[in-house]
């Protein structure tokens, strides 16, 4: 079962489904292509899901707080993931995915490192970000007794070639985990980079892969289908009536990191050879009070889609006599959930008035099994929209220029 619901507005539905029926096969194609990667592969692997729960209850046993060293895609599928806890992680569990200088050494100054478990990510092994992180790490460890113990304790996952981590790594007796060759950064959140740190947080990971396969599966059998719309849609509307935003708003705090997870996916993705569709991400109820005025009356270039559950009777009561008495009655004796609810619906329907196009994703709930299939569903309709295009989902060509001349100025010093 698929723990959400799909719904559009403003769109003719049964347009797209008569074009994707039209071209039967080139899209039966693209859907049992999924059954072929290897970002889906692996959740059907049960023995690597052993190995990181070994990792979890032995190397960790005797660590109370965690960090994580890796940017982009070695960290936002795991801060996705751990998001959906709302703050009850078993272990606290903080990332360093930025290289602001004064914040790093603040925060690296307050830690304990007997007590901390340290991770570090990168595939290539090569990222500058987090080489300098864990090397400027190194350099304080240095100056302890236990220098080498503390290494010791440092787990490195990136790809089982030479690169600067991974002799770092051997040279320190680092614990090291393979990360999959063939599984692009932004596209690992279902293997050990996006697992082990949901796991140290007390997630069900199994349940994670259950609720991606439950949606791959029925994607490959054919019954479930809201990619190929999703992916024709954002075609047509492109097209049509120049539509180059994608707006996801997220009315959910457990849906925080989801909405910067899926900023990256979909931009990495589909951002090449002049084509693509900007991503953004808003919060609700938040960025009503900072965005909502141009969503309304700016440009009509933009397609939204807002995920929520129900909240209404969730949280905390307002206390009803003090409102009353200042005359605020329609908040008396309500939850916040309520509030929470009719914001989200007062926006939607708003929307839906100005004949916007809209899309609605209503969750059962937010837990492992839906986060999972949400994950699962979000790469699905990215990859098979970027084939649309015509460009290839899986690599990211135009940054590398960018690497190369950080690597310059550096040396220019």
């Amino acid at each position: 079962m698929i723990n959400f619901k799909i719904k559009y507005h403003n769109v003719d539905v049964s347009k797209i489904t008569d074009e994707i029926n039209k071209s039967e096969t080139f899209f039966s194609e693209i859907s049992e292509m999924f059954s072929d990667l290897a970002l889906f592969n692996i959740i059907y692997n049960k023995k690597d899901i052993e190995e990181i729960e070994e990792i979890r209850d032995k190397f960790f046993k005797n660590k109370n707080q965690f960090i994580i060293l890796g940017t982009g895609g070695s960290n936002l599928g795991a801060k996705a993931l751990i998001n959906i806890a709302y703050g009850t992680e078993r272990k606290k569990i903080k990332f360093f995915d930025n290289i602001d200088p004064i914040q790093f050494q603040n925060s690296i100054n307050q830690l304990s490192f007997e007590k901390v478990g340290i991770i570090i990510i990168s595939k290539s092994g090569n990222t500058p970000e987090t080489l300098s992180q864990f090397s400027a790490i190194i350099n304080i460890f240095k100056s302890k007794k236990n220098c080498e113990s503390l290494l010791e304790d440092c787990l490195i996952i990136t790809e089982n070639k030479n690169s600067p981590l991974k002799l770092i790594a051997e040279k320190y007796n680092c614990k090291i985990l393979f990360h999959h060759d063939d599984i692009v950064g932004r596209y690992s959140v279902f293997s050990n980079v996006g697992l082990i740190p949901a796991a140290i947080a007390g997630l069900d990971i199994t349940k994670i892969r259950i609720g991606a396969s439950n949606l791959i599966s029925k994607i490959i059998d054919g019954s479930f289908k809201e990619h190929l719309t999703s992916a024709q849609l954002f075609i047509n509307l492109q097209n049509i009536k120049n539509i180059n935003l994608n707006v996801l708003m997220t009315y959910s705090d457990a849906l925080f990191y989801f909405g910067k997870w899926y900023l990256q996916l979909w931009a990495e993705s589909i951002g090449k050879n002049t084509k693509g569709i900007t991503p953004i991400h808003s919060v609700g109820t938040t960025d009503q009070h900072s965005q909502l005025q141009l969503y309304l009356d700016g440009p009509r270039d933009k397609f939204f889609t807002l995920i929520s559950k129900n909240h209404r009777g969730l949280g905390l009561k307002m206390d009803k006599t003090i409102l009353k008495e200042v005359n605020v009655d329609y908040l008396a004796g309500k939850s916040m959930g309520d509030l929470m609810q009719a914001e989200h619906q007062a926006t939607l329907n708003t929307f839906i008035s100005k004949d916007f196009p809209v899309r609605e994703i209503n969750c059962e709930n937010i837990d492992e099994i839906t986060i999972g299939q949400l994950m699962a569903f979000s790469i699905v309709e990215t990859v098979t929209t970027c084939f649309l295009l015509g460009v290839n989902p899986f690599n990211q060509p135009a940054v590398e220029k960018g690497k190369q001349l950080t690597k310059d100025y550096l040396l220019n010093y």
